[in-house]
């Protein structure tokens, strides 16, 4: 995610409106986040970043700790500092026929204590 927020200022991204945020996606991304089913486009992860957005802009900082690029693809590994805790993501940006680079998939989860199973 360190390339997206870079591009828009870092965490000032997050005042954003949501089909701005939306637009640093490919149009058949793909977003992984913890206890959510997979949102699938960008149509989908706009109405998922307005409803994330409505209650106003988060303060959370990005922290890369590993870019891997190959060909097409560039991988970003690392994590994000917010006010409640430490999570972790990893973005795979693919690049376009124009040179710029779109999200491709975004996960992120929460460094919270596991789940605990549980047994029928």
């Amino acid at each position: 995610m360190l390339l997206f927020w870079r591009a828009r200022g870092d965490s000032k991204a997050l005042h954003q409106p949501s089909w701005r945020l939306a637009a640093f996606y490919a149009d058949d991304a793909r977003v992984l986040f913890h206890g959510r089913p997979i949102i699938r486009g960008r149509a989908a992860i706009d109405a998922e970043f307005r409803d994330a957005v409505r209650g106003g802009p988060a303060t959370l900082r990005f922290v890369s700790d590993e870019v891997i690029a190959d060909g097409s693809l560039v991988v970003d590994i690392g994590r994000i500092v917010g006010p409640t805790g430490q999570s972790k993501y990893v973005c795979i940006y693919q690049r376009q026929p124009d040179g710029s680079l779109r999200m491709l998939v975004d996960a992120a989860n929460s460094d919270g204590p596991p789940s605990t199973p549980t047994r029928d």
